[in-house]
């Protein structure tokens, strides 16, 4: 829901580390460390060291931020924009099925949660493939993506948000999936309405 706005604040501080970054590796060996962290997040779940996700959350995040402008200072390639989507949602993935490990009252939730994000990254990747890249480009010129950006209630700056507050009060997970389940719900049959429309 946010995202747009964010990223007006977030690039021309990013393009200037980017820059530096590209004297010594590529925009998809970004995206590859930034996995790497994302990785490390999920394991300091899983033995209880949130503190630690934390600051793993944060450089993958960074990280991810990072390889888009990087590749925006060159020529963006598909393989790029693939890796980035695809690696992000592993991690999205992997946060929800590492608090379902670590506690079993967090099982249940942590399944349903896992079929909301099913419904939020299909209803997002079935536009993104259905449309070409150029309709995107002309509806995000400041921001081009590789791919068409469907907007909802729940996108990456309130995922990342939900994410933060588990590890900050990881005893308040069952509260906080149970909110962020039904808000992807919401994303989920808005998304679905509005594409109905859109093509009907």
């Amino acid at each position: 829901m946010f995202d747009r706005q964010i990223q007006k604040y977030t690039q021309k501080p990013l393009q200037y580390v980017a820059k530096l970054l590209l004297k010594f590796i590529s925009p998809n060996s970004m995206t590859f460390i930034g996995f790497s962290f994302g990785v490390l997040m999920c394991v300091s779940i899983i033995i209880d060291q949130y503190l630690t996700a934390i600051i793993f959350l944060f450089l993958n995040r960074l990280s991810d931020g990072l390889d888009g402008v990087m590749a925006r200072l060159q020529t963006p390639t598909p393989l790029g924009g693939y890796l980035d989507i695809v690696l992000d949602f592993l991690i999205y993935g992997g946060f929800v099925l590492s608090f379902g490990i670590t506690e079993q009252n967090n099982t249940f939730l942590s399944m349903v949660l896992l079929f909301c994000y099913i419904g939020t990254g299909s209803t997002f990747l079935a536009k993104a493939a259905i449309l070409p890249s150029l309709t995107n480009q002309k509806l995000n010129e400041e921001i081009p993506k590789s791919f068409h950006y469907a907007v909802g209630l729940i996108e990456g700056t309130e995922t990342i948000l939900f994410m933060f507050l588990c590890l900050l009060f990881p005893s308040l997970f069952t509260y906080l999936a149970s909110i962020f389940i039904v808000l992807c719900l919401i994303t989920t049959i808005f998304r679905i309405i509005v594409f109905y429309k859109e093509l009907n």
